[in-house]
């Protein structure tokens, strides 16, 4: 009876730390986006919490400036509406492994982030995280979301050929998995073996992409799913995870250099 007693307790006492987490929570600014090589516009979507709802509903910021620099080479971002921001890329020549900084000015206060362009590894040379098995006349093909202890960090997009737009892949809602050098959190929870499940035919190919992360985007994301997807029945009260932008934001600027192949189906492992 004391256990559960005390087991109650500190749901309380966690529930009011949450309560005066959230009324304390105030941000200028959340941002979404980065620098992606493998194309030539860039988009970088700028939100903030809407104090009408209390329900986390956010809106986008307009009239601000939005720039990326590296060394002597400058991004202007165009406003596109609703908070989002479209750039084009330079020339990407002797840029490997240099710093990239995003700017942006907003009502006369300037927010800065820096990241760091990692060259990804071929995929060819690298794990896939994605196997298949045989249903009905077809095959199911199962892409893990999220991968621990690999050699690399990366982002990865899986997806059926026929189902993968080019415009998809500006919208940020798109079912990347990830790969961590990290081993897997010390948490109880089914959740790490997410997957994502497509039925494809035995004549139909899988688009690959993978996008090579610096290790502080990372950790970021480390980070981020210990409070977002990993979290268990017993586990604290959300943090606010840091970002990399100066400023009172949330958020984090990043840069990936990402490599695409189309993978025919009798090349993908069968599931053991």
């Amino acid at each position: 009876m004391r256990v559960f007693l005390f087991f109650i307790v500190c749901c309380l006492l966690f529930a009011c730390s949450k309560s005066m987490v959230d009324e304390g929570q105030s941000y200028d600014m959340i941002v979404e986006g980065g620098i992606n090589t493998m194309y030539k516009e860039q988009y970088i979507q700028l939100k903030k919490l809407d104090g009408l709802h209390s329900n986390g509903m956010t809106v986008g910021i307009t009239d601000a400036t939005v720039r990326v620099v590296n060394g002597t080479n400058t991004i202007d971002f165009e406003e596109l509406g609703e908070g989002l921001y479209m750039g084009k890329l330079f020339d990407l020549k002797d840029t490997v492994g240099s710093i990239f900084e995003l700017q942006v000015t907003l009502n006369g206060k300037l927010y800065q982030a820096q990241d760091q362009l990692i060259p990804t590894v071929p995929i060819e040379k690298a794990f896939l995280p994605v196997e298949k098995s045989s249903l009905n006349n077809n095959w199911e093909v199962k892409v893990s979301k999220h991968l621990f202890g690999m050699k690399s960090s990366n982002k990865w997009l899986i997806m059926p050929q026929k189902d993968f737009s080019d415009e998809d892949i500006s919208t940020f809602r798109l079912p990347f998995s990830y790969s961590y050098r990290l081993g897997a959190p010390n948490v109880l929870n089914t959740l790490l073996g997410r997957t994502y499940n497509y039925e494809v035919s035995k004549k139909d190919s899988l688009m690959v992409f993978k996008f090579s992360v610096s290790p502080r985007y990372a950790r970021f994301l480390y980070n981020l799913f210990q409070e977002t997807e990993w979290k268990g029945l017993l586990s604290a009260v959300p943090a606010n995870v840091e970002g990399n932008i100066s400023g009172n934001t949330l958020g984090f600027f990043y840069v990936m250099d990402g490599t695409q192949k189309t993978i025919p189906i009798k090349d993908v492992r069968n599931s053991k």
